[in-house]
């Protein structure tokens, strides 16, 4: 009896570093809470182009890597697209320096739903980290290369059956768009998603 007083306690100290252990993530975290400015303002540009999510430069895919990506690529393709028609319809200039705006791949690990609803917390955090290179079409000279961060915890994650790491995709796409379109009128920087 004394015995397996003893096993119990341990067994719960097992389960619980297994679970704490579990909610950790291995994706690589930027150190800074704010992005710098661009060189100049992106209107200083007479056009604008938006290139696909480069993932053969530095992009370490973990677990769902490639559905996270796929999914953002469609959301920046909206958000990020519309925003760029919108510039290009609207300039007059007959300059012809062109901004390539490239997202890139840095980390990312994305839990399944289903994977989250059977083990939980046990599946540890979603993760993701972009960098966006605006570079001068021309010249190659890079103008801006913001990092930006968002993450799913495992706990948050489990209690929403998955909704918080879908929904980290969604964020991560909105502090691009939105670092693109601060920046438009002044260089000012942004976030980069880090709390």
């Amino acid at each position: 009896m004394f015995k397996t007083n003893i096993a119990l306690p341990a067994i719960a100290i097992t389960v619980a570093i297994a679970t704490i252990s579990g909610c950790a993530t291995s994706v690589r975290m930027p150190t800074e809470k704010v992005n710098p400015p661009p060189r100049a303002a992106l209107s200083t540009f007479a056009s604008f182009e938006v290139k696909s999510i480069n993932v053969t430069e530095s992009c370490e895919k973990q677990s769902g890597g490639d559905v996270a990506l796929s999914e953002i690529q469609t959301r920046l393709n909206t958000g990020l697209g519309a925003l760029i028609d919108n510039w290009n319809a609207q300039k007059k200039s007959t300059a012809s320096q062109k901004l390539l705006i490239e997202p890139i791949c840095v980390d990312i690990k994305l839990i399944g739903t289903a994977k989250r609803i059977f083990t939980g917390p046990l599946s540890g955090s979603s993760a993701v980290v972009m960098r966006v290179r605006y570079s001068d079409a021309v010249s190659g000279k890079v103008i801006a290369e913001p990092v930006f961060y968002q993450r799913a915890s495992a706990m948050g994650s489990a209690y929403s059956f998955g909704a918080t790491d879908r929904d980290m995709l969604n964020r991560i796409t909105a502090l691009i768009v939105n670092y693109t379109s601060g920046n438009y009128q002044e260089a000012v920087g942004g976030p980069t998603g880090l709390d």
